[in-house]
């Protein structure tokens, strides 16, 4: 089908063309970036502009086949070497704990949960008459084996959340958890007053014991409790879910689900439009580009929500030049979170100022502040002394395909180079290698957590003995950092506890390990044919409550 556009002075052709199943526009990592920016600048002039597809989906063929469509840009899919074989997000299994909007824990498998008078032992009550995907019944003693599970893996690796040696930012120093009267008990070493919210979404992932080999691997597929089970998957291709039977919470809408992984921006975007998929989602769904044109298309449907996704600047402290504190207050000066923010990331993020992001709620430090401050910058690097080489900025391919992070990137390369901070930008896929080499000065990266407690954050990214602090060369160690942290852990006073993560960020904004650049919001888009489609500040949808528009 061939949609022709006049203007006054000439004739743009576009073709609008289904692609084939084993069809997939893409683009080498070398030179992507660049491609991929222009490519996204026409697509967000141009289509608003373009009419539908003839072969778009609609409502009566997506209620007939019963089967949805949706597009991720990464692979949510990773398989039975990863600790959890799928993301949460395909609702193949399900959690202890989940969160509300407001990141409080919320009952998931268990519908409740109490803590004992010393702080040392947590109790969680079931839901009952639950089945795994085989037909076998949720169990106190299957959730006691995927917890010890956990402790066995880890240290494990994995693209969503990574299990790190001990799972103390999971669980603390867990002594015991154990089968009782049909409940979960977690002894605990010392008080964690914030257990449910540490364990919830990944870190309390529960499947069936037969679902794991000797070695707690995967023995075949998940055998979980979601709505939807694992029928066949194409790593970096597709995963086909089909609805599962034995599910709790009554009978899904769809039958089947397709979640395909579609890496290139602007290919996303033209499978929504030629009804090959019926919605994108997942973090990095629209580039911040492309969000307003979208939404301005009519038979399309955009949603944005709040997120704990975070774009923040890490330091390399380890080494010059940004041992020296004062040239990281500097960069900080030099950054224009209101124009990135709004100009840059297109207006689907807010800029940044305390370290946690306004969606941790009054957990987020009221009172911080971020100058913009060019001069006050100069003079700092007068102080310090010019660096005798161009400081790197790191940013990762992958990531460069979900944000405009190639243009943030550039924006602060130049914006260092007029205070006197000559940098460049080093796109690359490996960042891991390159951050435990410790070649780089700056990473620009997003980071979320998989639960609703921002010690996660601050245990596992920044305490003085954090395997990623230490690893990749980020050099802070802060003794009173490390106290505070662990004393909020186990302060069961909600407002003690707020105050004391208030003094965590006013002391990280003084030190500068990392800084908050910008906070993200939650844009995925449906066409008009579906309703039901929300993503949560996690970028968890519910696969079960999507269903054709009537």
């Amino acid at each position: 089908m061939r949609l022709v556009h006049q203007t006054l002075s000439s004739v743009l052709e576009f073709r609008c063309i289904r692609p084939s199943a084993d069809r997939r526009t893409g683009l080498g990592r070398t030179g992507a970036s660049s491609w991929t920016r222009c490519g996204i600048l026409l697509v967000a002039g141009l289509i608003g502009l373009m009419p539908a597809c003839a072969d778009g989906s609609s409502t009566p063929a997506l209620a007939q086949s019963g089967q949805l469509t949706l597009a991720a840009p990464r692979d949510l899919f990773a398989g039975p070497d990863d600790p959890y074989f799928t993301h949460q997000a395909l609702r193949v299994w399900e959690p202890l704990v989940t969160l509300d909007a407001e990141l409080k824990p919320s009952p998931a498998l268990a519908t409740g949960w109490r803590l004992s008078a010393d702080g040392r032992r947590w109790t969680f009550e079931l839901r009952g008459g639950v089945r795994f995907s085989d037909g076998t019944p949720l169990t106190a003693e299957a959730v006691v084996a995927n917890i010890e599970r956990f402790q066995r893996l880890a240290p494990k690796q994995s693209p969503f959340f990574s299990l790190d040696a001990g799972m103390e930012s999971a669980y603390g120093r867990l002594r015991e958890v154990r089968a009782d009267a049909g409940a979960v008990v977690f002894e605990l070493a010392d008080p964690v007053a914030d257990l449910p919210a540490r364990l919830a979404n990944f870190y309390s992932m529960i499947q069936a014991p037969s679902a794991f080999d000797a070695d707690g691997g995967f023995a075949g597929k998940p055998v979980g409790t979601g709505p939807y089970t694992l029928v066949s998957s194409s790593k970096g291709q597709r995963v086909e879910l089909a609805a599962n039977p034995y599910y709790w919470g009554g009978k899904p809408a769809m039958k089947k689900v397709v979640v395909k992984t579609i890496p290139d921006a602007n290919a996303r975007v033209a499978a929504l439009r030629a009804g090959e998929v019926d919605g994108l989602i997942d973090k990095g769904a629209l580039l911040t580009g492309q969000v307003s044109a979208v939404a301005a298309g009519r038979r399309f449907r955009v949603t944005r929500t709040p997120s704990v996704l975070t774009h923040y600047l890490t330091f390399n402290s380890s080494r010059p030049p940004f041992a020296d504190p004062r040239l990281r207050e500097a960069v900080d000066l030099t950054i224009d979170r209101t124009t990135i923010a709004k100009n840059l990331l297109a207006g689907t993020a807010g800029p940044g100022s305390s370290f946690l992001s306004p969606v941790f709620g009054d957990l987020a430090d009221p009172a911080a502040r971020t100058a913009y401050d060019p001069e006050r910058a100069r003079r700092l690097v007068s102080q310090a002394g010019r660096p005798s080489r161009p400081v790197t900025i790191l940013i990762s391919s992958a990531e460069a395909g979900q944000f405009p992070y190639t243009d943030v990137a550039e924006v602060l390369r130049s914006a260092l180079d007029q205070v006197g901070l000559p940098a460049r930008v080093n796109v690359i896929e490996a960042t891991k290698t390159t951050m435990e080499a410790g070649d780089y000065d700056m990473f620009l990266s997003a980071y979320s957590v998989p639960n609703g407690d921002p010690d996660y954050l601050f245990r596992r990214f920044l305490r003085s003995d954090a395997d990623w602090n230490r690893q990749r060369k980020l050099g802070y160690n802060n003794e009173d950092f490390d106290r505070l942290i662990d004393q909020a852990a186990a302060t069961a006073d909600t407002a003690e506890r707020r105050d004391l993560y208030w003094r965590v960020q006013r002391m990280l904004a003084t030190d500068r390990p990392m800084i908050p650049v910008a906070y993200q919001d939650n844009p995925v888009v449906t066409s008009n044919a579906v309703t039901g489609l929300t993503q949560d500040a996690c970028y968890l949808v519910d696969l079960a409550k999507i269903a054709p528009a009537r």
